[in-house]
């Protein structure tokens, strides 16, 4: 198998080898719990850790990274090897996926990562964590316009947001414009890349322009039935 990692220059001998212990553990807890859908050691380097990586040169060398709705760590673990310069905290509400987090943490030894079993919402008007994030990640967790409602409100003015989605993202992406506005964000790039050469992807980077207004985030239960669209 050709190790699809390979195509980042950026991955050292000791970062490769820290992604295949991953791979290995993931794997291996995967077997027990269900933590990803995607159980192979191919699929998960591919599906998983490359499709991470495409946010590398989107992100400042030194940032404070905020990864909402981790799972299993993605992208925010993945982030972490490669990136050993920032620190990411990664909030994640299921119990047995935090705990497998930090597994990875101690087995991989990456004191620039943080995992914390909380809801993005509940921590989101705390001074520790409000507007205090370079940037704030989420992969296959909502729709864009709730996802900005729940990344926005922890990036500071100057700082920004990273989605990803697939290209077919074009109504989801016009329909949060309103939503990105209020929140005080506002769309700069859009980024085009490919995992097989086939399915075509994306990483939306939204620039925080000005605050959130105080009362966002909402409710989670209000977010997702009257999203700010």
């Amino acid at each position: 198998m050709n190790d699809p990692l390979k195509q980042f220059s950026f991955l050292d001998d000791d970062m490769i080898e820290k992604f295949d212990k991953f791979t290995e553990i993931l794997i291996e807890e995967n077997a027990k719990i269900n933590l990803t859908g995607i159980k192979d050691a191919e699929g998960i380097r591919l599906k998983h850790f490359v499709d991470s990586l495409w946010a590398v040169d989107l992100i400042e060398k030194n940032a404070e990274i905020i990864d909402v709705g981790s799972g299993a760590g993605f992208p925010s673990l993945a982030l972490a090897i490669a990136m050993p310069n920032t620190h990411i905290l990664s909030v994640e509400s299921t119990g047995k996926k935090v705990k497998f987090q930090q597994r990875i943490i101690d087995a991989l030894s990456l004191s620039n990562a943080t995992v914390i079993n909380k809801r993005a919402e509940d921590i989101a008007n705390s001074a520790q964590y409000r507007e205090s994030f370079d940037i704030a990640v989420g992969r296959a967790v909502a729709n864009l316009s709730v996802l900005a409602e729940l990344l926005l409100p922890f990036v500071h003015v100057g700082g920004k947001m990273l989605a990803w989605k697939s290209i077919k993202a074009e109504d989801e992406i016009s329909d949060a414009k309103k939503a990105i506005k209020i929140l005080g964000g506002k769309i700069r790039i859009v980024k085009e890349y490919t995992l097989t050469g086939e399915e075509e992807l994306i990483i939306i980077v939204i620039e925080k322009i000005k605050n959130t207004p105080a009362k966002y985030p909402r409710e989670f239960k209000s977010i997702k039935s009257q999203p700010l669209c």
